[in-house]
């Protein structure tokens, strides 16, 4: 866990000082309250869980709690950056200490230490990729220096080289090893219709040629609710494109910018984006649950978060845990699945079961997909 808690404080230094505590997103937090949040998780399932130790909970929790404070008031009353890494340093040592006395005795609660470790690893591994989101944004709009990392790419044809899964009954959701969300349970078993599933995922190249031929501008490839967004936010190409002409371009990271390589996985697209990419191409977008079936035997699967055609929605005899808040407010028919992961995603949360969710017209995270019909 100490390399999580390296990680977290280490993102605060990729940004100017000065805008830590600013909000670069009116959906994302600043990166300062996700340091402050994640010493405040800690603070919950280790000094008060096992100790009845409220002192840091209550000193944060005015500022952390992610269940009280709406988003749009995360960046208020942060503490400086110093503030913030004295406090990282001080209580992320404190919590190390303590967990290894915990580890050293045999306390009896519902939740194990080695449980709670994993959780806090996994919680802390979906904050930093957060963080690098952030990170990614920080670059779009004040590094201005993409030029020497352009190149010029070929529009290519799209490809589709399938996989033919049959008609059949399969088991779905998290295998009982170590920590899993309460989404990704129970496993159960569900019945398929025969579907044929890219064994790849959709490149840039292939991207933009769907550009090229005005993909972005033809109505009849788009949802209704796409459409109208895509024309109100005058969307042309991924978020993460910045282009020197017409067929050259840089692709921004958390890392700063690179150059694109034709057969890269195209990132950063939101689920209407690709939808109508998928409608041009006369195809459609696979349930998570045909993912998730044909998994083994795709490509590139932990490249980027690959949009699902699905809402989000709890199994049967789905229960919460470790608390309601984590997956049951967002069974709310807004947002929809994500599986895989993405290339800067941590080994933690990197597994078939794992489900990722948001509304359908992000694009400012590591997205992309494939397709099948």
């Amino acid at each position: 866990m100490q390399k999580k808690q390296k990680l977290i404080l280490g993102q605060l230094l990729r940004v100017n000082k000065n805008n830590v505590n600013k909000k670069i997103h009116s959906e994302l937090s600043p990166l300062g309250w996700h340091l402050l949040h994640c010493i405040f998780i800690e603070a919950i399932w280790v000094r008060s869980y096992f100790f009845s130790d409220e002192t840091i909970v209550n000193k944060f929790k005015s500022l952390a709690d992610a269940t009280k404070i709406n988003v749009n008031k995360r960046h208020l009353n942060l503490p400086n950056i110093q503030e913030l890494q004295n406090f990282a340093e001080t209580y992320f040592q404190e919590n190390i200490i303590l967990i290894k006395e915990l580890l050293s005795k045999n306390i009896k609660k519902k939740y194990s230490i080695k449980y709670i470790i994993n959780f806090l690893n996994q919680h802390h591994s979906q904050h930093i990729e957060i963080m690098k989101i952030i990170i990614n944004l920080h670059n779009l709009k004040f590094n201005k220096n993409f030029n020497e990392y352009t190149q010029e790419i070929v529009p290519q044809k799209y490809k589709f080289s399938g996989i033919e899964i049959p008609n059949g009954i399969y088991k779905v959701g998290a295998k009982k090893v170590g920590f899993t969300y309460d989404n990704e349970n129970p496993r159960h078993e569900i019945f398929l219709k025969n579907y044929i599933i890219s064994k790849k995922l959709v490149t840039i190249s292939e991207w933009f040629a769907f550009v090229k031929e005005n993909g972005y501008k033809r109505k009849e490839f788009w949802s209704a609710k796409g459409w109208n967004w895509c024309i109100k936010n005058n969307v042309n190409y991924p978020l993460n494109w910045v282009f020197k002409n017409k067929n050259s371009f840089s692709l921004s990271t958390p890392n700063g910018y690179i150059k694109p390589i034709s057969n890269m996985p195209v990132s950063n697209i939101s689920k209407y984006e690709l939808e109508a990419f998928a409608a041009w191409n006369k195809m459609r977008l696979p349930h998570e649950f045909e993912w998730e079936v044909s998994s083994k035997k795709l490509k590139e699967t932990f490249k980027v978060w690959e949009w699902s055609a699905n809402q989000f929605f709890g199994y049967k005899n789905f229960k919460p845990y470790p608390y309601k808040e984590y997956s049951y407010p967002w069974f709310n028919k807004k947002y929809f699945t994500l599986r895989g992961s993405s290339t800067f995603t941590l080994n933690d949360i990197k597994r078939v079961s794992f489900r990722n969710f948001y509304q359908p017209n992000t694009r400012y995270i590591f997205s992309g997909g494939r397709l099948c019909f």
